[in-house]
């Protein structure tokens, strides 16, 4: 799921450094016992250049999943933040055509907020 997400981002977005995509698995902290086993098989299933962009919180995770609106556990969600960690956007589960140009303008609209932010 996350990956129908991520794809066109990083193909649109993946040079810009104004841009970082990170994904945060998160598990039960039940299943911390097997961190080093699930993180081991995670890894396996992603490049080598995005490890560092892969962080799993093991843990009770139901605060975050109130606070973001996470309220089906199967699906993934996606944020994508302004400078300031501001929510700018929200999807979830599959991305379609649809979602996929609203997630991709919504950050092009970014672009001219980060470009001033920063004097250029």
């Amino acid at each position: 799921m996350i990956d129908s997400w991520a794809r066109p981002f990083e193909q649109e977005f993946g040079k810009d450094r104004r841009f970082t995509v990170y994904e945060v698995p998160m598990i039960n902290k039940g299943w911390k016992v097997l961190s080093r086993m699930i993180d081991s098989g995670m890894r396996g299933g992603i490049p080598v250049e995005k490890h560092d962009n892969v962080v799993t919180f093991y843990g009770d995770y139901s605060g975050y999943r109130n606070a973001l609106g996470m309220e089906n556990t199967e699906l993934a969600y996606v944020f994508l933040l302004d400078q300031e960690g501001v929510i700018c956007w929200k999807g979830e589960g599959y991305s379609s055509h649809e979602t996929e140009k609203k997630l991709l303008s919504t950050a092009m609209a970014l672009r001219p907020a980060a470009l001033k932010q920063r004097g250029l």
